[in-house]
This record gives C-alpha cells, sequence and structure tokens, in this order.
C-alpha cells in the first residue's frame, strides 16, 4: 500500500530521457532569448508605464526556466542521496548549477536596479499585481543594498560560486557516500551505521559511534578544507560587500533567517541560562539506563524498557497520519497521500547519505522527503519532522515561487510542530506504564538535544568564524574547538566527548548558508509556544484552529520571523518573556519523564 522508494517518474523517467534533455535545451534557448531581451533594460530606465511592463516580461521569461532548472537540480540531489556514488547524478547536478547560475546571472541587473530604486518607484511597481508578488523578498534584500556589489562583480560572484563554493559542499557529499565502516561483522554506509546508534545494545551504539569516529578521522583533512574553504569564501565575500557598513557573520546568518539580531540574543541568551534543564534530562537518561553518566554513543539510546520490535513503515505512516489527524484531518490524509505517491524515500540502500530532509519540485509543485527508515521510534519521530515540512510545502503549494521560499527559523518551526503533535498523541494513547515512559525519554532527549547540543553547534560555529578570519583551522584545532564548546554547554554530563562531531555534522559543510543551528533551536521553542497556544484554544471548543496554523505557515515566506509571530500571536519574541514562556513548557516536560523514572 505505501511505497519507500521516490516515484519521480511523471517529473521524468530518468536523468537521461528524452524529455529531459528537450527541456534542457528549451531551457538554454530560453535564457539565451532573455539575455538579448535584457539589452533593453537601459532604454526604459526612468520611464514608469515601459520599465513596468518590461519587469513584467522579465518575470514571464525566466518563469519557466527557473523551473526547468529547479527540478532538474531536485531529480539529481535525490538521486544522489540515494546513491552518493552516482555518476551520473553528479554530472546532471553540475549542469543544473549551471543553468541557475546563467540564469542569476541574466537577472543580475534587474536585482541591481529593483534593490536601488527610490522609494516612491519602488512602491509604485510593487502595485502590479505580478511584480507585487515580490514584494517582501525585494524589502528584505533592500535593507541590505549597500551590501551588494557592482552588477559585474555580482554576476562574478553567482559564476565562481557554481563549482567553487558550491564545489566544496558537493565534495562533502560525495564523502558521505565513500565512507564505508565494518560494525558487528558488517560493511556498511555512514547512513546504516548512523541507525545503529539508536540500538538497544550499548556495545553496539558503542561500536558503531567510534567506526563513525574513526571513519571520519581517517577524512579529517578533507573537511578540515572544506569547512576552512566554505568560511574563508563567506568571510571575503562580506569583506568585499562591506566597504560602507561591514556586517559579521551573525548579522548576514539573521539576515538570511528574517529574524533581528535583538531576537537571536534573547534566544541565546535564555538558553543558557536553562542549560540546566538540557543536562538534567541527561543525567535522568543515564539514571534510567543504569549508567552513572551517558557517553556520546548514548545519545540516542532508547529508554531501557523500549520494545526491541521494529515499528514497519506503512506503521509508522498511520501512526504519524492520526497524530496529525487529532489536530488537522487533512494533515492526516497528506501524511498518508505522501507514502502512498511515492514521494518519501525511506528504505536503506548501499551509498545512501546520512540525514533526513524534505525538498520539493518547482512544477508540479510537490514535496519529497528523504529518510533511511530503520523501524526505530527515533525514525518515527523524524519521518514526522520530515512530513511537517512536507505539509508546510504543501500548504503554499499555490503561492508564487518567491512567498514558496521560507527562513530555516520558520521551516523548522512546522516540523518541530509536527513532532510535537505524534508525541503527545502517543502519550495520551499510552496504556502502560513503559508506553508512557518511552514518550517522555523522547522528550527529555529533545531537551537534551535542542538545549545543550544544538547551542553547543552554535557556538562551535561561532568561534571557528572567528579563528578563520585569523587563518587556515587544522583539522587539530577543530577537534579542540569542539570539546571546548561541549564542555561549555555539557558541563561534565558525558564521561567523553566527541571530537570529530565538526566533521560527522553535515551542516557544517552546507555551502550555501552558515548556521544551520540555532534555527532548530528557535523552531523548537517557537513550535512549543504555538502548540500551547493552539491546543489552549482547541480545548476551550474554539472553531478554526486547525486553519489558524494554516495562515500562520502561509505566511512564512512573506514576512519576517518578528512580524508573523506578532499578526498571529501577539507576541515579542524579540523579548526574554516569549521565549521563558516556552522554557517553562520543557521544563515541565522533563519534571513529567523524572516523575515516570521512579
Amino acid at each position: 500500500m505505501y511505497q519507500q522508494q521516490w516515484n519521480n517518474d511523471h517529473i521524468y523517467p530518468g536523468l537521461d530521457s528524452p524529455e529531459l534533455e528537450a527541456d534542457m535545451s528549451a531551457a538554454r534557448h530560453a535564457l539565451d532569448e532573455l539575455a538579448s531581451f535584457m539589452a533593453g533594460l537601459d532604454g526604459v530606465r526612468g520611464d514608469g508605464a515601459a520599465l513596468q511592463d518590461f519587469l513584467r516580461e522579465v518575470r514571464l521569461r525566466s518563469r519557466d526556466i527557473h523551473n526547468i532548472g529547479w527540478n532538474v537540480a531536485i531529480l539529481a540531489a535525490c538521486r544522489g542521496s540515494q546513491d552518493a556514488r552516482d555518476v551520473q547524478a553528479k554530472q546532471l547536478a553540475s549542469r543544473a548549477r549551471a543553468l541557475n547560475a546563467d540564469l542569476f546571472k541574466t537577472l543580475a541587473p534587474v536585482e541591481d536596479l529593483m534593490l536601488a530604486l527610490p522609494e516612491p518607484e519602488f512602491e509604485q511597481l510593487m502595485v502590479d499585481p505580478l511584480l507585487g508578488e515580490e514584494a517582501y523578498r525585494l524589502r528584505h534584500e533592500r535593507r541590505m543594498q549597500d551590501q551588494r556589489l557592482p552588477v559585474e562583480a555580482e554576476q562574478l560572484v553567482i559564476g565562481l560560486g557554481t563549482d567553487g563554493l558550491h564545489g566544496w559542499g558537493n565534495l562533502y557529499n560525495d564523502l558521505l557516500g565513500k565512507i564505508r565502516l565494518v560494525i558487528d561483522g558488517r560493511e556498511m554506509g555512514l547512513a546504516e551505521a548512523s541507525n545503529l546508534l539508536s540500538s538497544p545494545l550499548r556495545a553496539l551504539r558503542r561500536e558503531a559511534f567510534d567506526a563513525i569516529s574513526a571513519g571520519w578521522e581517517g577524512e579529517q583533512e578533507t573537511v578540515a578544507a572544506i569547512i576552512n574553504a566554505l568560511n574563508g569564501w563567506r568571510l571575503e565575500l562580506a569583506r568585499q560587500r562591506g566597504k560602507t557598513r561591514l556586517l559579521d557573520a551573525l548579522d548576514l546568518s539573521c539576515h538570511q533567517s528574517h529574524i533581528e539580531r535583538t531576537t537571536l540574543d534573547a534566544l541565546m541568551s535564555e538558553t543558557y541560562r536553562a542549560r540546566g534543564l538540557g543536562q538534567r534530562a541527561l543525567g535522568l537518561m543515564a539514571e534510567r539506563l543504569g549508567l552513572d553518566e551517558l557517553g556520546p554513543e548514548d545519545l540516542f539510546a532508547p529508554p531501557p524498557a523500549a520494545s526491541s520490535c521494529e515499528i514497519p513503515f506503512e506503521e509508522a505512516i498511520e501512526i504519524i497520519a492520526e497524530a496529525f489527524t487529532r489536530f488537522d484531518p487533512e494533515m492526516g490524509e497528506f501524511a498518508r497521500m505522501m507514502a502512498e505517491k511515492g514521494w518519501i524515500d525511506a528504505a536503506p540502500t548501499p551509498n545512501r547519505r546520512t540525514g533526513a530532509y524534505c525538498t520539493k519540485f518547482a512544477a508540479p509543485v510537490e514535496p519529497r522527503v528523504f529518510v533511511t527508515y530503520a523501524g526505530t521510534m527515533d525514525n518515527v519521530i523524524t519521518l514526522a519532522h520530515e512530513l511537517g515540512h512536507a505539509w508546510h510545502n504543501w500548504l503554499i503549494r499555490d503561492l508564487p515561487m518567491s512567498q514558496r521560499r521560507y527562513p530555516m527559523t520558520l521551516a523548522e518551526t512546522a516540523s518541530i510542530f509536527a513532532e510535537t503533535l505524534v508525541r503527545s498523541a502517543l502519550f495520551e494513547q499510552a496504556q502502560t506504564s513503559e508506553q508512557k515512559l518511552a514518550i517522555a525519554w523522547a522528550e527529555a532527549d529533545g531537551a537534551a538535544t535542542f538545549l545543550v547540543n544544538i547551542p553547543a553547534r552554535f557556538d562551535f560555529e561561532r568561534a571557528l568564524v572567528v579563528e578563520r578570519a585569523q587563518g587556515y583551522v587544522p583539522a587539530e584545532r577543530l577537534k579542540e574547538m569542539t570539546d571546548e564548546v561541549w564542555g561549555r554547554w555539557y558541563e561534565g554530563r558525558l564521561t567523553r566527548y566527541h571530537p570529530m562531531f565538526w566533521a560527522a555534522k553535515a551542516h557544517f559543510s552546507i555551502a550555501g548558508f552558515g548556521f544551520y543551528n540555532y534555527p532548530y533551536l528557535f523552531g523548537y521553542l517557537f513550535s512549543l509556544g504555538v502548540y500551547q497556544q493552539l491546543m489552549s484554544r482547541q480545548a476551550a471548543g474554539e472553531e478554526n484552529v486547525a486553519q489558524a496554523y494554516r495562515d500562520l505557515l502561509r505566511d512564512t515566506g512573506r514576512m519576517s520571523a518578528e512580524a508573523l509571530v506578532a499578526k498571529h500571536l501577539g507576541q515579542n519574541i524579540g523579548e526574554a518573556a516569549f521565549w521563558q514562556g516556552s522554557l517553562a513548557l520543557v521544563a515541565a516536560a522533563v519534571d513529567r519523564f523524572e516523575q515516570l523514572s521512579v
């Protein structure tokens, strides 16, 4: 009934299909024609009506090119996730990146114009329904107009980034498929090995952890080169852009995340004050496992009373769908539809990349979920997390492309909200103390992850940026920095730390942006606040609560995080009180875990 491998045949029958080649050829031809048309831009500058017509034509001509480039890139990425060694997928991904880069280079003069226009002229253009689709994005970018380079330089940055900046990220992805390990007498890739970290057998968890660490240690010089290259690129680009106003890495990250720096500072300050909650959760988990302290190999361990039976994929889908249905019936049906249509890829494959993610095609607008499913409860929660992303993408599928792009902070809100729905439903349905403990365990594990591990990642990256500005940061120093930040946040609550975490965690090697860590913390605490408010309204008999959540998600690509919260929740996320309210909910969850652990 439910498929565990992607079915993308209606997008393109294969990576080398005639249909795909015809679309790529058509896109290239259309791009050449668009480039010729762009030569007329100077002739319409200053003429409001003529400029409006010109910009409308540019939008219409670029739309199909963009959709083809996007779809081909996603198709190649999907195949590359299933098999990181697939050469054809790498070649196709390179062609798609080149097409997209050439489109953005062609459009760079228009972007430059729109960001530099005087306010009255800009606002007049935004009255046009087609051009106004990009109003929020452009207003947001106009705040950074002083960071723009001349058009020719912007085009050069885009072109060099295709095989420069993004080449380093692709090299890391290649390593994910290259590394092979022997655990428990079997050879396997990183994705399968990572699932063993959730084994109820501590000896197996430790063997898996040590093998994964050793695998990455064998590639430490390569990963160090990747991380240094990515951060060096960003620092130099920021220096070139900052001739008028130099912004640091966190200012730029906040702009990408559509939050104010004061909001990030309030979030991190309150989390540091509350780190003891996560540490307390770790201590309680250790007690239940009969240990004095957890080791890093135990951070994904199941509760001691957990059933050793695997949860079939079909059952996992039903668990998630039923939990979603309690809140929004259409959300539950959507989860089933994802599995029925083959929009989830979950079956293990030999050279599979690690991690999980949700992506989407541009036309037709369809989400896709990638996980490596091995039947653990942790896998079920991860699947719920990614289906939360997918539901978000599905709800906004009718919006213009620019409004379907939302920041990382708000993306993680939808995913963690979905996790919370599943955990809450499972806890309410639990009939034994062991079942209740299993859910409370997952909540405690979440507290430890979000209040200790995620902030440690943030502090590591912040320190990395500072040291990289002074020069190359070698692998040995990256290990030391990891131990330092883990010491600051875990404060001795583990038997040892994880000095190779900087290499094993793929988020540090993402080419497109840095600091993919605090958005998880933001999403965790924000989603808890949203969940609490919506559940209270639902319990009070208020109708259309599910619609209120949908409305919130639909606005994520057309306003800042601060504006979103003010509009839909009537609160200020720049103030400590907002985060304190969510942290109180975490404290209650840890208290519940302690009571069930007695």
